[in-house]
């Protein structure tokens, strides 16, 4: 690189920054973007880090479902270390007339074994809120508790088949995350006071866990290997402080994943920005850059001159970006640390920053290199004459090749990076697509405009003749806005189906309420109450029941379970323990993809009903076999078919992955489940009548747990759509550019237009109509890739019903146009701020 382009350099960018800020803040926000989501990903992922023993409460858990570890387990994890016990279960908790679902933890004495119980209004320690003062139990409970039942503390209360004095309030607890009570209300009680109520016999629902404190030079692998060697693996579920954590990390990284995607595609959307200021600022070096081909300057002397200046400018406005980003985390902790509960280990963290950094230099290469390119090649002559754009030359092959190397450089980044590359690929591909469609659609528009002018008269001829001729501002709008209008419309299409099903569909075909925990030996005696009640047993379509039982599969096909070959999506099943049920007959809505139902007599060997999907991420086929641990016994059942599943619809068979045949598990004697549709009066009464005669049964109302999941729902949408603004804002920048470059360009056509007799609301008029056409393309194209991108994600990956978004669509199309249509009257202002005088006579 010569001295020369050094000092041709150095010398432009004396000037500052005018004329560069639309170039400056698309690299920004695209850069702050990605900066922004890896540096939150880095505080709370190294907060969990930290944490993540304490989270657990333990160095390992050896849990187990439905049932207490066995004598010979307790003696061999008794003497790995300090041993600490607690089960985890749902009961009725009732004051009074008021009967509520309460999730409910019995502990021993020894917990907590990390960390200390945070209480308030009464017992200062856990365990002596716990105690027994005569024949009740102590309990404490979270503040939602005390308002759900409208209590305080001293007052009685009975859970499930519990009596109890609230001694506490719970204000937190060393292993969970957040305030208790959160999402419903929740209590402690002792261990010893729900063996005595005879509520942790096996087959009853709950889930057990035997935290420990390993002893020194008792390793977690050493204690994990000697019990599966000691007792089979699977017997009980081994987890450890990774485990505590490992969901939520996955969220985490699953969120920079689409905060990046998000930065990425608003570094594409800037780029025309870029692109765009870059070609304006070498509009204004056409004279220099001629003088200096006349005397001699070398296409590569005037290359390196340029690409140093606008290097040195992206560096600047990646830079501010990155800043901006290695900030947010600080900011959100200052404006929203209260709120949000995950621990977090603040700091600025360079790797990401660095990822933000490149990428956003990549952008600005793979944008400005070709107006680079195409004003270096173009002759000396050509320059001095200011050639229209339709006769300047095409980007020369040197620039061509390095956009693109930028561009490849930018995409393989972003995926190597990512906690999901498959994810990453596929949106930066449909952004690459999108783009292509949007260019075309430009190109369309031009040559539309073209020949519709040709029979247009007036102003309306030239509006035409604007957006179809040189300079036409549709190459640089529709793409840009087009993007961000494609990611908003699909965000927008994607949250307003899944929030009606949440708050419509869902509600209408799934129960209103759901009854668990009723006792096999008491299931007739409870049809029969709610019978009484006005509920009608024998309708399919209001009222269904089964048994359920937790169960773990713990080999496909004869081998043991390897979670990493299953399918990401599907290993929640193998994850943990999965509720399975077994049934004679199919269930009506039942639809088999493959394979035969068993007959409604059958006791042959057992058999099971699968999933399709879930079938499918497992690598199992009919005829296949699956091995599940129940009770601490295997059990081997071979796949008889497979089958769709609707999950959340009144069925039976729609909510569970597996359906066994019967004539094995009955012998468990398993808790039932029952479903049913009723009104909300029928359902108050059936509660009340299971307070007197069957305490033990669970009523889950799922009503309100939908009302509940619609405002998170609502309030998480906010956070999403103001994600997928950020590329939106990209667009709107590069709007704003073109109207203050058109406005340059224009003010000699609107002086001759007022010379020759155009009205001042004809010359508004005139832009105002030229930025709406083409800001409508941009919407039109833009929201219906949005919306044809929207269909796959809603009926394919979350399984819900579609709809056309006509209202939020509709929203988009008109603020888009009536953006475009405001920017082009001020397009005309600005034209119109100088006399035709001073215009004309300007150089």
């Amino acid at each position: 690189m010569s001295g020369v382009a050094v000092k041709i350099a150095l010398r432009e960018l004396s000037g500052g920054f005018r004329g560069f800020w639309i170039y400056l803040a698309c690299l920004a926000i695209g850069t702050a973007a990605i900066a922004s989501s890896g540096s939150v990903t880095e505080v709370f992922t190294r907060g969990l880090n930290a944490e993540s023993r304490n989270l657990l409460g333990a160095d390992v858990i050896f849990a187990a479902s439905q049932r207490l570890a066995t004598a010979n387990e307790r003696t061999f994890i008794a003497q790995l270390g300090i041993v600490s016990e607690t089960v985890s279960l749902d009961v009725m908790g009732s004051v009074a007339d008021t009967r509520k679902q309460v999730d409910v933890r019995g502990v021993d004495v020894n917990y907590p074994l990390l960390g200390a119980a945070g209480l308030a209004g009464g017992a200062k320690t856990l365990q002596s809120a716990l105690r027994k003062d005569g024949d009740k139990w102590g309990v404490a409970v979270s503040k939602s508790f005390l308002e759900d039942f409208d209590i305080g503390i001293g007052d009685a209360v009975r859970l499930g088949p519990l009596d109890a004095i609230v001694t506490a309030e719970l204000k937190s607890v060393p292993d969970r995350i957040g305030t208790p009570g959160t999402f419903g209300p929740e209590a402690i009680v002792s261990l010893q006071a729900l063996a005595e109520a005879d509520r942790l016999t096996p087959g009853q629902l709950f889930r057990s866990g035997l935290r420990v404190i390993l002893k020194q030079g008792i390793t977690i692998e050493n204690a994990q290997e000697q019990f599966e060697s000691e007792f089979g693996a699977g017997t009980m579920r081994i987890r450890t402080p990774e485990d505590s954590v490992d969901g939520l990390k996955s969220l985490l990284n699953t969120l920079n994943s689409f905060l990046a995607v998000i930065g990425i595609a608003a570094l594409i959307a800037g780029g025309v920005g870029v692109a765009q200021a870059t070609s304006s600022f070498l509009d204004t070096r056409i004279g220099s850059i001629a003088v200096l081909k006349v005397f001699g300057a070398e296409a590569a002397t005037v290359r390196a001159a340029y690409m140093l200046q606008l290097g040195a400018l992206a560096f600047i406005g990646a830079l501010a970006g990155v800043a901006l980003g290695a900030a947010v985390p600080f900011l959100l902790s200052y404006f929203a640390g209260s709120a949000i509960p995950l621990p977090q280990a603040l700091g600025v963290y360079p790797l990401p920053l660095i990822k933000a950094l490149v990428l956003g230099l990549f952008a600005a290469s793979m944008f400005a290199l070709p107006a680079i390119g195409r004003s270096r090649a173009t002759r000396p002559s050509a320059l001095f004459r200011r050639l229209a754009d339709n006769e300047r030359v095409s980007v020369p092959w040197i620039e061509r090749i390095g956009a693109i190397i930028s561009g490849m450089l930018l995409c393989g980044l972003a995926i190597a990076s990512s906690y999901r590359p498959g994810l990453t690929a596929l949106v930066l591909g449909g952004a690459a697509l999108t783009l292509l469609l949007l260019v075309a659609t430009a190109w369309l528009v031009k040559r539309l405009a073209r020949i519709a002018s040709v029979g247009a008269t007036g102003m309306r001829r030239l509006s035409l003749a604007n957006l179809g001729g040189p300079g036409s501002l549709a190459p640089t709008i529709v793409p840009a806005l087009g993007l961000g209008l494609a990611l908003l419309t699909l965000v927008a299409a994607v949250q307003a189906n899944l929030l009606r099903q949440i708050s419509q569909t869902a509600p209408s075909n799934a129960p209103s309420v759901v009854f668990s925990q009723i006792p096999s030996n008491r299931i007739d005696e409870f049809d029969a109450l709610v019978k009484s009640q006005g509920l009608d047993t024998a309708d399919e379509t209001t009222f269904r029941q089964a048994p359920f039982i937790l169960a773990r599969v713990t080999a496909l096909r004869g081998a043991p379970v390897i979670e990493a070959e299953i399918a990401e999506s599907e290993r929640w099943v193998v994850r943990g323990e999965t509720t399975i049920t077994y049934l004679a007959n199919k269930p009506p809505e039942t639809i088999l993809t493959e394979g035969q139902w068993w007959p409604a007599d059958y006791t042959g060997p057992l058999k099971v009903s699968v999933e399709a999907d879930a079938a499918k991420g497992m690598g199992l086929g009919v005829g296949d076999t699956i091995e599940f641990r129940v009770f601490g016994r295997d059990l081997t059942a071979t796949v008889s078919s497979l089958r769709k599943v609707e999950w959340g619809t009144f069925s039976i068979g729609s909510n569970v992955v597996f359906i066994l045949s019967p004539g094995t598990l009955e012998a468990a004697n398993p808790a039932f489940v029952a479903i049913a549709k009723t009104t909300p009066e029928t359902e108050a009464s059936i509660v009340a009548a299971l307070g007197g005669s069957m305490p033990e049964v669970v009523v889950f109302h799922t009503r309100q747990a939908l009302e509940t999941a619609a405002r998170l729902f609502s309030q998480i949408a906010v956070a999403v759509n103001a994600a997928a603004g950020i590329v939106t804002l990209s667009g709107l920048l590069v709007l704003l550019g073109t109207f203050a470059a058109l406005a340059r360009k224009r003010r000699a056509e609107a002086a001759l237009l007022k010379v020759f007799g155009a009205e001042r609301t004809q010359v508004l008029g005139l832009y105002a109509s030229e930025f709406a056409l083409a800001g409508g393309a941009a919407a039109l194209i833009g929201s219906s890739i949005g919306v044809a991108a929207a269909y796959p994600i809603v009926v394919y990956a979350f399984e819900a019903t579609w709809n056309f978004p006509w209202f939020e669509t509709l929203i988009i199309l008109i603020a888009s146009v009536s953006i475009s249509a405001v920017g082009g009257a001020a397009v005309g202002l600005a034209t119109l701020s100088r006399t035709p005088a001073q215009v004309l006579r300007m150089p």
